[in-house]
C-alpha cells in the first residue's frame, strides 16, 4: 500500500507514504530522485500530520496507488 502527494507545486521533492506491516507508516521525502528524509509513524492520520507540520504537505493532495 502506497500514497502519493500530488501536486505540481511539491517540486523538486516528491513525497511518498508506504505501509510496512511489521513497523508502521513510513512518510519518504525525495529529492531528484533520492531519498533525503524517512519518518515513521504509527498511524496514516499521524504520518499525514506531520508531512503537514514538517514540509506543508496538505492531506487533500495525498492519492492512494497501487505499488
Amino acid at each position: 500500500m502506497k500514497w502519493i502527494a500530488a501536486a505540481n507545486n511539491l517540486k523538486p521533492r516528491r513525497y511518498e507514504i508506504k505501509y510496512d506491516p511489521s513497523a508502521g507508516f513510513y512518510l519518504l521525502v525525495y529529492e531528484n530522485d533520492k531519498c533525503i528524509r524517512d519518518h515513521l509513524q504509527d498511524t496514516i492520520e499521524i504520518v499525514m500530520e506531520c508531512a503537514l507540520e514538517d514540509y506543508g504537505v496538505t492531506k487533500d493532495l495525498w492519492r492512494k496507488v497501487e505499488g
